[in-house]
């Protein structure tokens, strides 16, 4: 099989999007797939401009795919199937036998009362070129979806739920998995070693919520002093965020900024616990979700239902971070616990259920079926 894979970002460059293709793709070329990968850093195809998606979000989006639709309108019968991801096609489709991956939609996002107006206004706007790319498409189109909220999105955006299909984002667990070098891993970024380690990972934006993550765990530093919140990653809030932790007086937290790829494994494997206060998610689970149960942490997440594998896994608690009072304490109760078990049913369900070989052959077999 000849496969094209078109997306707006890949590994190492990106995060959600980049992984997931990335690590599929990996798995398929092993399964003899012929892969080309199309995006603004390539490998193999490079069209658009990462610099222009950053700066000008939906018009470097836009700007993408039109050139991936006017670079393969004379090129697309080299390929036997094309997967794209979150595509903005406003133009035609080139592609005769195509699955669509939908890693979030602003559709969704857009739902999300709890933003600011400006916030909201610009999803809002956002959701209906969305919406419109991705309905006016041939019928013969498939679509997947990373979550099933996702997927009901996709139905309420008018596409007929017999061609939406939902496969989780998965996890390398060869790579993520616990390490007897906690204390070493713990020295190298400067993380105390006689703490109580709570990990968040993922990028710093209003729908993961970080503030609401600083004040609950505000509340948990007062009855548990030894313990550190230590957060990986950058975004938009990251500012915000540092300025808000010195202005709260908020002990005991480490700003790690950017992590690489590479380096994330041995992050999680020197935490003691896995936290993420999210108000919206695309992927059930969300990728650091999934890396985190695979390296058995147990896991303190929002009470969203991307999250619902916490309690399926059972390797976990579900709060609510609106509640701050009342989640704060929830958390403490939970900390002070033995919960070597929740650590044990996180790893062997990453195991069992989300191995990036079992995410693969799920696609493998929606290709076929093209």
């Amino acid at each position: 099989m000849k496969l094209l894979v078109c997306a707006t970002e890949y590994y190492p460059y990106g995060s959600g999007i980049a992984n997931v293709a990335y690590n599929v793709v990996e798995k398929l070329k092993e399964k003899g797939v012929k892969c080309t990968v199309c995006s603004p850093t390539g490998p193999d195809i490079k069209l658009g401009s990462t610099k222009l998606i950053e700066k000008y979000r939906i018009f470097g989006l836009i700007n993408y795919w039109r050139k991936v639709s006017d670079y393969f309108m004379k090129n697309s019968d080299e390929f036997e199937v094309v997967w794209c991801h979150n595509p903005f096609f406003l133009n035609n489709n080139p592609f005769e036998h195509c699955l669509i991956t939908m890693n979030s939609t602003y559709y969704g996002n857009a739902m999300n009362s709890n933003y600011p107006m400006k916030v909201r206004t610009y999803k809002k706007v956002v959701s209906y070129i969305e919406k419109y790319s991705l309905t006016h498409l041939d019928p013969t189109v498939r679509y997947t979806g990373v979550g099933t909220n996702v997927c009901k999105e996709l139905e309420c955006m008018g596409i007929n739920q017999s061609r939406i299909s939902f496969i989780p984002n998965g996890v390398d667990t060869k790579k993520f998995k616990t390490q007897s070098t906690k204390v070493k891993i713990r020295k190298k970024y400067n993380i105390p070693e006689n703490h109580l380690i709570l990990l968040s990972v993922g990028r710093l934006t209003e729908q993961k919520d970080p503030f609401k993550l600083i004040d609950v765990f505000f509340q948990i530093n007062k009855s548990i002093h030894n313990s550190t919140l230590v957060i990986a990653g950058r975004g938009v809030l990251a500012d915000k965020v540092k300025t808000y932790i010195d202005e709260k007086g908020v002990n005991n937290v480490i700003l790690l900024g950017y992590v690489e790829e590479d380096s994330k494994p041995e992050l999680y494997a020197c935490a003691d616990y896995f936290i993420i206060s999210s108000r919206y998610e695309g992927g059930e689970p969300p990728l650091t979700l999934s890396e985190a149960m695979a390296s058995g942490l147990p896991c303190i997440v929002s009470n969203i239902s991307n999250f619902d594998v916490v309690n399926k896994a059972n390797c976990g608690i579900m709060v609510d971070f609106k509640d701050l009072q009342r989640a704060g304490n929830e958390v403490v109760s939970y900390l002070e616990k033995d919960n070597s078990e929740h650590s044990i049913n996180a790893r062997k369900y990453a195991e069992n259920n989300l191995d990036w070989e079992i995410i693969a052959e799920e696609y493998m077999n929606i290709f076929n079926a093209i």
